[in-house]
């Protein structure tokens, strides 16, 4: 029987995010019953530009849809993969030109939201934009969430199937990390997201300056490109001259160079409220590297890291009790190399890229006419 033939339109890196990262791990992979071909998008070089509008990305929306339609007539795939964007404006507007436009020609469409809330937020739209995204986007064949606590956009989408696959990464820190405590240094807090509000950079920055004020010997690093100048400003004007040596930005990491943050850290936070936040790429990291978890009750964040075992869970926007879970683990190294442990478990158990493909292939195959 031949492999089920695919296209695959979506943006691969750069820039960095989970969205893109995980398609690439997508295509990257080797399988039997389904054949994949890319078509990439290419609307934003980096995370900050994402659903900001912008006269180059008019012609990128006109050259994706010709090429769909250049590639639907040379390989004649059947089935349409399509990672719809974020409940935001200019991004929604040109899914529902691309997809308006070329959806029709295949037997069969996916959306695989690894952003979630467009569905809900197609309510709010005035009424003409409002009935040209239910022609876009209603009634998919087959619907993927990342985590069953994100949103429900494949009910609200009316999709004929809905299907829950968890992301997955590969095993870049081998057999897993043994941390060893060196008497006098700090505790290392790591922080991996585009460094904006509601990713919860603030909150982030707030706790770890009440840890220092109440003595406790941390620091914190935070990866990631800053959204905006404000954002910027605003984060720094937070921190104390005494503390600033304690709280560092190195800007994007990748690769190996990424991989020894994760590698040196003791603690991962990330505190986010993300408006369309469905899973949480970087916490499978950390868990991947063996470091307990901080980590917010937020969409889909809950069942990607298990409360208890391997991370301690606060309230969105709540800096005292982000606080407090970092408190607890800073003070107690046994907690955190329990909960490092555990979390390695897991993540060999629920996030390893194989795990991923398999559940990927399984559930694109049952697209065959």
């Amino acid at each position: 029987m031949r492999p089920l033939h695919i296209l695959v339109v979506g943006q691969t890196p750069p820039p960095y995010g989970g969205q893109a990262v995980m398609i690439q791990l997508l295509l990257d992979g080797a399988y039997q019953d389904i054949e994949l071909v890319h078509l990439r998008m290419g609307f934003s070089k980096e995370l900050k530009s994402t659903g900001k509008l912008k006269a180059a990305k008019f012609w990128e929306l006109l050259r994706v849809i010709v090429a769909i339609y250049w590639i639907k007539l040379r390989m004649q795939p059947k089935v349409l993969y399509y990672p719809p964007a974020g409940p935001s404006l200019a991004p929604a507007i040109r899914d529902i030109v691309i997809l308006g436009s070329t959806r029709w020609l295949f037997d069969a469409t996916v959306f695989h939201f690894h952003a979630g809330g467009i569905a809900e937020y197609s309510l709010k739209m005035n009424p003409v934009l409002r009935r040209l995204f239910r022609f876009a986007f209603a009634k998919p064949e087959l619907v993927i969430r990342t985590a069953g606590l994100a949103a429900q956009d494949g009910k609200g989408l009316c999709c004929k199937k809905e299907i829950i696959v968890a992301n997955g990464i590969p095993d870049s820190a081998g057999d897993g990390i043994q941390r060893m405590s060196v008497s006098g240094a700090p505790i290392r807090i790591l922080f991996v997201a585009l460094l904006r509000e509601d990713k919860g950079i603030f909150v982030a920055i707030n706790a770890v300056q009440q840890l220092l004020l109440a003595g406790m010997n941390v620091e914190l690093t935070c990866i990631g490109e800053w959204y905006s100048p404000d954002v910027q400003a605003r984060a720094e004007s937070m921190i104390e001259t005494r503390f600033r040596p304690r709280f560092k930005f190195p800007g994007v990491q990748i690769g190996y160079g990424k991989w020894e943050y994760y590698r040196n850290a003791d603690i991962f936070l990330f505190p986010s409220f993300f408006h369309s936040e469905t899973f949480g790429l970087v916490l499978v990291e950390a868990m991947c590297f063996s470091l307990s978890v901080v980590a917010t009750r937020w969409s889909g964040i809950p069942e990607v890291v298990e409360e208890g075992s391997c991370a301690i869970l606060c309230e969105p926007r709540d800096v005292e009790g982000c606080r407090d879970a970092l408190a607890q683990l800073v003070s107690d190294p046994s907690l955190r190399e329990r909960m490092g442990r555990k979390a390695r478990e897991r993540y060999l158990r629920y996030f390893t890229i194989d795990v991923h493909r398999k559940a990927m292939e399984i559930a694109l195959s049952q697209l065959r006419g």
